[in-house]
């Protein structure tokens, strides 16, 4: 009788944690609205080499991947207000090469005043106390600072056949949840923060998981470059299988806290170039895509299929759906020029089957149309200095290129197009301005490439702070990126690329007289 009690007990604890968590993890989701992040850092000076606070953010509705910087005063205080359309659970760091520690974590809800107090006191960690907003909730959480398994390494490396892959695999999911039961009962977690940590693990892990895939898929790509577009290749339909996949079964798929994760939006696109959801699309497609409702339909058809037989689902499972989104947000801009945007999104937003989901959806796309083929540059710290770039310019679109000497594909990508440039200096409508991520532009390697390779050109270096505040404006997170401004300012939306020159001149020229046009009709219908 006593075990069966006991037993009953644990049965009854196990039900009230489940409803804990889910009420918990359901109370501020797609909630859209603005979120303050106030901070103070104990004895500041800009002695400690950093000026600016940055996090990676990534709108999961419309695709866009940006850091946010945080400028720090004088007096070592800051505060940035991010929008958000559901919880994260990110973290802040002083430089790139911090990226990837948790040097200030800290989880945020639509809505959230937080304050932060860091004390670096000399090290690269340093100690952070946390008030307002959901902080208490999470308060044990946030102290943790154990590092993360070097899974995607491991994973990357692995040297066995996809099946001894699997058996090992789901043996380190399981070992990494055991660390997690571990270090949750070790810290005594809340039930939700145990379930917070468990989802950011198993979105930490996914993409993991996955890397080992990619992996081969590159090195195939390396020795043929048109491998991946070949029907018939027997490499990548044996890793467009389905069943090859099955480890990610055990993952909470369907679980909206592994959303919060700064992993997720990673695990995410690492999914979006899996061989499953990618190679048949290629070999239909070959490279071309026309964007047309009917060709949206038949991708979005085949997300929602593969999804079905990749995660063993008979609905649609979150991923899928937010990969459906992104391919709709492909095509905006293509039916923006036709004026076909609001009227194929809602018809399209049907293969959304998660309300909320496509509530906030909507919302944002609506949002996105508003903006128009071209729309104003956003106010921030770097938009006096991209203004200052404008007036020095008058009457030309002007296109930055943002690159950088540890960029490899950058530095290939204006070598391999100097030719072509050349060519473009000829034209009184256009300009490139390069600008790189550069803190030493007296470096003798910065200084010999700029001038064998932009010689006459326009070149900038920005330093880290400069860089971040760039990224925020334009809202990108890698480089190479190039940004389209016309002669009075406004961002055009599918603007012209460096890479776009692979087309020919004419076909170059041709887009840029198209953009001219748009962008001249555009600001003539809002007079």
């Amino acid at each position: 009788m006593t075990n069966r009690n006991d037993m009953l007990q644990i049965i009854f604890s196990l039900l009230l944690t489940f409803v804990v968590m889910s009420v918990q993890a359901q109370e501020v989701f797609f909630q859209t609205d603005s979120a303050l992040i106030r901070g103070r850092i104990t004895d500041y000076s800009s002695t400690m080499g950093f000026q600016s606070l940055s996090v990676q953010m990534v709108d999961l509705f419309i695709d866009e991947h940006k850091v946010v910087s945080a400028e720090i005063r004088e007096d070592g205080t800051f505060e940035k207000r991010l929008l958000l359309h559901h919880p994260v659970y990110n973290w802040f760091f002083t430089s790139a090469e911090n990226i990837g520690k948790k040097q200030v974590p800290f989880y945020l809800c639509p809505g959230d005043t937080l304050n932060i107090t860091i004390t670096f006191n000399g090290k690269d960690i340093p100690q952070c106390s946390y008030s307002g907003g959901h902080a208490d909730e999470v308060a044990r959480l946030l102290q943790e600072r154990t590092e993360y398994l070097d899974t995607y390494g491991q994973c990357i490396s692995f040297a066995g056949d996809i099946p001894a892959y699997n058996h090992w695999a789901d043996s380190v999911y399981t070992a990494r949840l055991g660390k997690v039961e571990a270090c949750a009962t070790e810290h005594g977690f809340t039930p939700f923060e145990r379930h917070l940590m468990r989802c950011d693990e198993s979105a930490n892990f996914g993409l993991a998981y996955l890397a080992y895939f990619s992996q081969i898929q590159t090195k195939l790509e390396q020795e043929d470059p048109s491998a991946i577009i070949k029907e018939g290749n027997t490499v990548m339909e044996n890793l467009s299988l389905t069943d090859n996949y099955e480890v990610l079964r055990r993952l909470p798929n369907d679980d909206p806290l592994m959303m919060t994760s700064m992993f997720y939006p990673l695990f995410l696109n690492k999914l979006t170039f899996a061989a499953p959801m990618r190679y048949p699309l290629m070999v239909k497609h070959a490279w071309v895509s026309d964007d047309s409702r009917d060709e949206v339909i038949e991708d979005l058809n085949f997300f929602r299929n593969q999804g079905y037989q990749l995660f063993a689902a008979d609905h649609d499972v979150m991923h899928i759906q937010l990969l459906q989104l992104q391919r709709i947000y492909e095509a905006i801009g293509v039916w923006m020029e036709t004026g076909e945007a609001e009227e194929n999104i809602n018809a399209l937003m049907n293969f959304i089957s998660h309300p909320q989901i496509k509530e906030t959806a909507l919302q944002c796309f609506h949002e996105q149309m508003s903006m128009g083929v071209a729309y104003p540059l956003p106010e921030g710290p770097g938009a006096d200095f991209v203004r200052e770039i404008l007036l020095k310019h008058p009457g030309r679109y002007i296109v930055l290129d943002f690159w950088a000497m540890w960029c490899a594909p950058c530095k290939k990508e204006i070598m391999d197009t100097k030719d072509f440039r050349m060519r473009l200096r000829e034209r009184s409508d256009l300009r490139f301005i390069f600008l790189a991520n550069e803190n030493h532009p007296e470096r003798t390697d910065y200084r010999d490439f700029v001038r064998t390779n932009l010689d006459g050109e326009s070149y900038i270096a920005i330093d880290d702070n400069r860089f971040r505040q760039m990224q925020e404006l334009f809202g990108f997170n890698a480089i190479p990126f190039n940004v389209t401004l016309t002669p009075d300012g406004r961002i055009v939306n599918n603007g012209l690329l460096l890479r776009g020159v692979e087309a020919g001149y004419d076909v170059f020229i041709q887009q840029l007289e198209e953009i001219k046009r748009i962008c001249e009709n555009h600001e003539h219908d809002e007079e």
